[in-house]
């Protein structure tokens, strides 16, 4: 199957035009009247200047003529037939209409069945009107493999051309045009009795209402016929539908005639009341025969038929035979679709009769499912049967590729891979261009290539774009590649499924130079959560015509299935700013809301110098222009004055109807101030006179409008300086703009009482004036004038003070900033203090109002400033401002001579942690002159934070040595300090475990007092500082520490059994401990007091003879005894002690037997 788009493609078409679009007052063809508008656009006659809106119309017994030519007449539109169009015989398809300055050029598509063609449905016929709509030539696409010819050149143009893109009718020009004479004259006029035209889709949905069926169930399905019907409007813009019930009786819910209000009719599904009792499907469906499909009740004759039934079981009650109705006359024709609800279905009558009341085959219109909630996952399925081929009832859509060029875009050739067919009217011959060789094959089927064609005016030539909006399910824009074997190749791909991107090609000439700027790409079922739509905007690249992404576009987003990029048309410079402006299409936006009875909208763009803005200027929605439009934004186009004011109009289609706006004049306003005296003397105390001036450069559409503007003296002061003599002048004073491109008023402002504050002896006087356009209401024969939008409503002058320096009006102060901190490198804890010295000159005239503003971090903490008496350094209270403090002074108030102010700042560094290694002293020095000065100057600070960690002393150990024994000892590494700022660092514990191949020490335990401390032990070759020894291996432990104190404790056991030789070398050990950190960001106090070691001594066994040491004491004891004896006895010491202990003796006995005698009496 083919079906065509056409693009005729021109050197140049004349510039297209939109922003400032009136919506007040638009032009509306008539309702329900002749003709059906199918699209519109906007079309001048050069010669003449003569503009028409032209609009496509299906063909029907009242409307025969397809295309219709249509003026402004007050408000309304009237239209005439173009009677020049041959039509040809056939079911017209669809009609579509493009023009460029050399004509207009028309395509119908006509049904026709010819098995084994090229083009085997779907053919048509061209017509090329000159531009007064004279017809020129004519071509018939019904044989299309007669007129395909390989050696058919493509014509791409050249570089010298005309401005306008046409080459001047030279001879071959002359020749071609008679060529084309004699062929119109030789055209047969055929007279055939017309056929009425195919006149859209009627649905009929036979719904079962009988008592079988819940309430719940019966609710559920009156959802899924909203759904569905909801789901048709959408894909369907000529879809009419109709709903019977049936039970205990057979009832209208509505007929064709009602469904024309869309939600009025799903309004009305909703309000069906379920009629209950007996299955009468047969009887149902014969209903539909006599009493809906009839033109009574809205039916024609040519319009596709279609009946949906929805049943949950087999035929009870029914007095007519299923078998009759379905083979009666009247049923040919109808497709029927047939959906069974429930477990009834399995039964083999129920099934039987469910396959007869659908069409065949089978397969594809008999449907059954368990239950009522299952319905909506048929709603994909019956659009796709329902609803014809996406693109099936389109007609050719039109450009002039080159003088006597006409390229068609083939969507449905070879399977719907698609291709376009380059048709030249002079030879009547063409060639076939699909994807070339170098293509995916496989993602070429079903890709739809030529839905969309487009020319692009490239520097020096033209080239040619066709869009494959199923292209890899994500949407391809190809262009066409030359050469003898000329095809397109992909250069744009769609970035996401089923998007359809490529499906509307829009090129933009911003400039309007005659080459293409910028290409639009409409993706319109992009989605979100709907089928929102987007549209891609791509740049073209002057050197090579390369493509590259500039911004993407999307409509509303409180809209969910709006199709934004539906239709997309360059509209030419409706803003007026020499800028070509684009008006999209979103046909779809606010179908789903409550009121419904109008919805779509249109979104104007307006061009910048570097491509098209971001955001619309203008969005106009069919509500705001009348009830009742539905598909608002199907076409647009525009570019040309129609209503006669000379500005830009465009065109909007809907569903039946088209709109026609104007565009309002955009006025750009020059405010000038004049000031008497120019500048005001030191001491001033008089009037001031002010001149006060709007300009416009035409005065087009200016006349009767007001202007209203205000003036806001002494802008930004409390205390005002001046004001205006008479305040109702200055606020709000309307004048009308009578004539004259120039518009001024006369003021005068005083000066105020009471004592100026020092700055303001110097400081400008500001007058700000704001302006805004009154137009009277009830003014609609002609447009009203708007300021430009992108244009600030006000002005601000300024009036100044004369000054004490060479030009009276300004001084030229040269200040001249040096600063020197004391040191950069600090540590958090240790530094104290830090200065910055600042040294600030003025080399030239006088400096007002100097300021210098000091940015310092927040752990700097302001203790004093050392300034000089002259001149004068104020400085306020330092503010926090994000995560800096500023201190604000003023130096040298209000007038800095030339001079050098030289001062220092002394800061406290605050002993907290600070988060950032790094911070910044920024000095800046402004002041307040016409011409400002400024100066900067930035010391960035490095910060470190200070930790006190000491290891305990060095100590010793001592370990006896010998066969068999063996030690335990625990080795306790003590540290003690402060660590405010939770430092971390890490503790390594070295102990050597290995020497000489023998096992020494073995460590058991680890042990600390933290919980925060991690140890890791690790096996090392070599570990620690400077050892004594060199062990083979080394138990390492490694600390991480961020507390004030800890205790480390290793557990070891040293067995030297069979270590008699290692002991002659080795008399200690050394276990050693040190602290490490990271230097970069800490700074330890007392680094002598970070390495210590615990020292291992081995006591060694000796053996000794006890006989000899025993004998030789013995005889010391005894000669040393024999000595003493001799000298006490020399002494005489024997002696008298006998003495003394006789007398001693003699008296106890004595006192003893006085006792004993005493005790006896």
């Amino acid at each position: 199957m083919w079906f065509f788009h056409t693009l005729l493609c021109v050197a140049s078409l004349a510039p297209l035009a939109a922003f400032n679009v009136d919506v007040a007052r638009p032009w509306l063809t008539a309702k329900g009247g002749v003709p059906f508008v199918l699209s519109s656009l906007l079309h001048q006659d050069p010669s003449t200047n003569q503009t028409w809106l032209l609009v496509t119309s299906p063909r029907t017994k009242t409307t025969p003529e397809p295309l219709h030519r249509c003026v402004l007449a007050q408000d309304k539109i009237l239209c005439h037939p173009v009677g020049h169009v041959p039509i040809p015989k056939g079911k017209h398809r669809g009609v579509t209409v493009a023009r460029s300055h050399h004509g207009v050029l028309i395509c119908i598509q006509v049904l026709a069945r010819q098995p084994h063609s090229l083009s085997s449905e779907l053919t048509g016929t061209c017509s090329l009107l000159a531009p007064d709509l004279r017809l020129q030539a004519q071509a018939n696409f019904f044989s299309l493999e007669n007129l395909l010819d390989p050696d058919v050149h493509v014509d791409t143009g050249d570089c010298y051309r005309n401005k306008d893109g046409s080459r001047g009718e030279d001879a071959d020009t002359a020749r071609r045009r008679r060529a084309l004479e004699r062929a119109e004259e030789q055209e047969e006029e055929e007279e055939e009795e017309e056929e009425e035209e195919e006149a859209g889709t009627e649905i009929a949905i036979v719904l079962d209402g009988s008592g079988s069926i819940d309430p719940p169930d019966f609710q559920r399905a009156k959802d899924f016929i909203s759904n569905m019907m909801r789901n048709f409007y959408e894909k369907c813009f000529e879809c009419n539908f109709a709903l019977v019930q049936y039970g205990t009786v057979i009832q209208t819910e509505f007929d064709l005639r009602d469904s024309q209000d869309v939600m009025a009719t799903l309004s009305r599904v909703q309000n069906i009341t379920q009629v209950g009792n007996v299955t009468k499907t047969a009887s149902a469906m014969q209903h539909v025969l006599d009493s809906i499909f009839t033109a009574s009740r809205g039916s024609r004759r040519k319009a596709s038929k279609v009946m949906v039934v929805l049943t949950d079981g087999g035929i009870f009650e029914d007095p007519l035979n299923l078998e009759t109705v379905i083979s009666s006359p009247k049923m040919q024709g109808v497709e029927r679709f047939a959906i069974g609800v429930g477990k009834e279905f399995k039964s083999e009558r129920p099934l039987r009769e469910l396959n007869l009341i659908a069409s065949d085959p089978d397969e594809t219109h008999a449907f059954k499912v368990t239950d009522y909630k299952a319905l909506d996952g048929l709603l994909s399925k019956l659009r796709h049967d329902i609803v014809r081929m996406e693109g099936e009832g389109q007609a050719f859509q039109t450009r002039l590729a080159n003088l006597g060029q006409v390229l068609l875009g083939a969507v449905g050739a070879f399977d719907w891979s698609g291709g376009a067919l380059l048709y030249d009217t002079r030879s009547r011959r063409g060639r076939f261009l699909n994807q070339t060789a170098a293509a995916d094959a496989e993602a070429a089927q079903y890709s739809y290539l030529g839905y969309a064609v487009a020319v692009l005016h490239k520097a020096c030539s033209l080239s040619y774009v066709a869009g494959a909006p199923r292209y890899k399910h994500r949407g391809a824009v190809f262009e066409l590649q030359e050469g003898r074997e000329a095809g397109f190749l992909p250069v744009l791909e769609g970035e996401q499924m089923g998007s359809y991107f490529g499906s509307e090609l829009c090129p933009v000439d911003i400039n309007m130079d005659g080459t293409t700027d910028l290409l639009l790409v409409a993706a319109p079922f992009y989605h979100v959560r709907g089928e929102e739509g987007r549209v891609y905007v791509y740049r073209l690249n002057e050197q090579d015509g390369s493509f590259s992404l500039s911004r993407m576009l999307s409509g509303h987003p409180g809209f969910s299935s709006a199709r934004f990029g539906f239709a997309m048309a360059a509209v030419g410079d409706i803003s007026q700013d020499k800028l070509t402006d684009v008006a999209i299409g979103a046909p779809l936006e606010g179908f789903a809301a409550d009121d419904g009875v109008s919805f779509g909208s249109v979104y104007i763009y307006n061009g910048h110098r570097d491509g098209l803005s971001a955001s619309p200027s203008q969005r106009i929605r069919a509500s705001a222009v009348a009830p009742g439009l539905q598909y608002f934004g199907m076409s647009v186009a525009g570019g040309f004055d129609i209503s006669g004011d000379g500005l830009a109009d465009i065109t909007v289609g809907t569903l039946g109807r088209a709109v026609v706006f104007r565009s309002r004049p955009v006025v750009r306003l020059n405010v000038s101030m004049a000031f008497t005296p120019s500048a005001l003397p030191v001491g001033f105390k008089s009037d001031v006179n002010v001149s006060l001036c709007f300009a416009i450069s035409s005065e087009s559409g200016l006349r009767g409008a007001s202007l209203n503007f205000t003036l806001d003296v002494d802008v930004g002061k409390q205390r005002k300086r001046l004001q205006c003599s008479d305040e109702s002048a200055c606020r709000g004073h309307l004048r009308e703009w009578s004539s004259g491109s120039q518009l001024c008023e006369l003021l005068q402002l005083n000066r105020t009482e009471g004592e100026l504050h020092e700055e303001d002896s110097f400081s400008n006087a500001s007058i700000k004036v704001s302006y805004q356009l009154e137009t009277p209401e009830g003014q609609r024969d002609r447009p009203q004038p708007i300021l430009d939008r992108y244009a600030e409503a006000y002005a601000i002058f300024q009036l100044p003070y004369e000054k004490d320096c060479k030009n009276k009006l300004f001084c030229i102060a040269e200040l001249q900033l040096a600063t020197t901190v004391s040191q950069q490198k600090l540590v958090v804890g240790l530094t104290k203090e830090v200065t910055l010295n600042v040294t600030l000159t003025n080399s030239g005239e006088d400096s007002y109002m100097t300021s210098m503003a000091l940015n310092y971090p927040r752990n700097l903490q302001f203790k004093r400033m050392q300034k000089p008496p002259s001149p004068d350094v104020q400085c306020d209270h330092p503010q926090p401002v994000a995560s800096v403090l500023v201190m604000s002074c003023k130096i040298g108030h209000p007038v800095l001579k030339r001079s050098s102010a030289h001062f220092s700042v002394v800061w406290q560094l605050e002993e907290n942690a600070f988060p950032n290694r790094t911070a910044d002293i920024t000095v800046t020095v402004t002041n307040s002159n016409e011409r400002r000065s400024l100066a900067r100057q930035t010391h960035t600070l490095q910060f470190r934070h200070g930790f006190v960690a000491a290891l305990s002393k060095p100590s010793v150990m001592y370990v006896n040595t010998g066969p068999g024994l063996s030690d335990h000892k625990e080795f306790l590494f003590h540290i003690h300090g402060e660590n405010l700022f939770g430092a971390e660092y890490q503790l390594q514990i070295c102990v050597p475990t290995k020497f000489r191949g023998l096992q020494i020490v073995t460590v058991k335990n680890l042990t600390k007092t933290q919980a925060s401390t991690v140890c890791t032990p690790s096996q090392e070759r070599a570990c620690g500082y400077s050892p004594v020894q060199h062990g083979e291996e080394w138990q390492s432990v490694s600390c991480a520490i961020a507390s004030d104190k800890e205790n480390v404790t290793v557990a070891a056991e040293i067995s030297l059994d069979h270590s008699k030789e290692l002991l002659k070398d080795v008399t200690e050990l050394e276990i050693l401990g040190e602290i490490y950190f990271n230097k970069s960001l800490y700074e330890g106090l007392n680094a002598e007091n970070h390495r210590t070691k615990i020292t291992i001594i081995f006591l060694k066994e000796e053996k000794h003879s006890s006989l000899p040491v025993i004998i030789k004491g013995s005889v010391g004891g005894l000669l040393v005894l024999i000595v003493i004896l001799v000298i006490l006895f020399k002494c005489g010491f024997f002696k008298r002690k006998y003495q003394q202990l006789n007398l001693e003796s003699i008296r106890k006995a004595q006192l003893n037997t006085e006792n004993l005698f005493a005790e006896d009496n």
